[in-house]
């Protein structure tokens, strides 16, 4: 099962990433998604036969954090930050999404009260140092696109740009050159 390619298919979600995986079994039970600029912590509630139910949250690294230095619990990391939760649900082939208020979420689905991660003291040492890190500095996800072009600017400047970013220069002198027409000269 492809969770990026299940919650891709929700409106509002088409550029979803798998982020961390906190927790797995034989797929991942806690885990992380990215979604542009947001975080969202996703826990998976049901996983049978005929069907899968995820239940997740935008949050933020702080969150994170404290949840993984068992400072918060997961039920509480779980409710801060947003009132509005989303549950997807995944029968091997349809997807049902919706939102809800985090005070009509059904007790089942959510992580038992009380419980934290108990993680060692060193167990999410990277993971932390990367939420940490993410919270300190702003993130820029780039995705090339298929038109690639180096852009020269009076031998002054160079930068690789693609259609992902409209940048405005002054034309008159920028000269544009296909990559693949380019070889590097050492």
């Amino acid at each position: 099962m492809r969770i990026e390619k299940i919650f891709s298919k929700i409106p509002g979600f088409e550029n979803i990433t798998l982020d961390i995986v906190l927790f797995e079994s034989r797929y991942p039970v806690m885990f992380t998604c990215k979604n542009e600029h947001d975080v969202y912590l996703f826990i998976c509630c049901l996983a049978g036969v005929s069907k899968t139910i995820w239940i997740g949250t935008k949050t933020d690294y702080n969150t994170l954090i404290g949840l993984l230095e068992n400072k918060i619990t997961i039920q509480n990391a779980f409710l801060a930050v947003t009132e509005e939760k989303i549950i997807i649900e995944y029968d091997g082939q349809n997807i049902i999404h919706s939102t809800i208020d985090k005070e009509k979420i059904d007790i089942n689905l959510l992580p038992t009260a009380g419980e934290y991660m108990d993680a060692e003291d060193d167990e999410f040492l990277e993971e932390i140092a990367v939420f940490t890190r993410r919270n300190a500095y702003m993130e820029y996800m780039i995705k090339p696109q298929a038109k690639k072009l180096l852009m020269l600017n009076n031998g002054n400047c160079i930068m690789l740009t693609d259609d992902y970013f409209n940048l405005c220069f002054d034309t008159a002198d920028v000269t544009e050159y296909s990559i693949g027409k380019i070889q590097a000269f050492a």
